[in-house]
């Protein structure tokens, strides 16, 4: 893509010092989790859910051990008997629409152990397409590169940029040089990859 397309293509940038980190702390379910002292045990309770939320458990190499839905509950209890596992580490992931807490848990021969400052949260982009333009509102949690790239239907790069070292991102593209029909945004951190289509018509 040419210089002068860019340009054209990509309307503005805006950095916003407000609007999306009061987004990322509120609205969300409260979750609660803690080890059972001296036994290979978790509970996990989640309340305030709005929305589906699944729960999955994974081993050190990302292999799934467990996957649960929350299926319109309002809130959530689990006990996780984690006995027949051995020592290492895991992680518990419980993932919303627009976030996801990952919760390291360290399994020794007798308990499992929860390090509450040691969970990470991950916020997903907010995407979408309307009146010609493509906004994304991303709250990226900590200073890092994010890379955004529109993909053709043929998974070809109709366009790609790489934005250094930002916390919070609000873009807008101007979509009126693309031809119509599907195209697939991917938004890249270091820790995810998001995607979503839309349709330029």
């Amino acid at each position: 893509m040419s210089a002068a397309m860019k340009k054209f293509f990509q309307l503005s940038v805006i950095l916003l010092s407000l609007a999306i980190p009061a987004m990322a702390g509120t609205g969300f379910p409260a979750i609660n989790l803690k080890h059972v002292p001296s036994e290979k045990k978790v509970t996990l309770s989640i309340d305030g859910l709005k929305e589906n939320t699944t729960i999955i458990l994974q081993d050190d190499n990302g292999y799934t051990l467990m996957k649960e839905e929350t299926e319109g509950q309002a809130s959530f209890a689990k006990l996780l008997n984690l006995d027949n596992l051995p020592a290492g580490n895991y992680y518990l992931r419980i993932q919303t629409s627009l976030k996801e807490v990952v919760q390291p848990i360290v399994l020794t021969e007798k308990e499992a152990i929860v390090n509450p400052s040691r969970q990470r949260e991950f916020f997903a982009p907010v995407i979408r397409a309307n009146g010609g333009y493509l906004d994304i509102s991303l709250f990226n949690g900590r200073l890092s590169d994010v890379e955004v790239t529109i993909l053709d239907q043929d998974d070809n790069v109709a366009f790609t940029e790489t934005l250094q070292n930002v916390v919070i991102v609000q873009k807008r593209y101007n979509l009126n040089q693309l031809r119509w029909g599907t195209y697939t945004i991917q938004v890249r951190t270091p820790e995810k990859l998001y995607q979503q289509q839309f349709n330029v018509r």
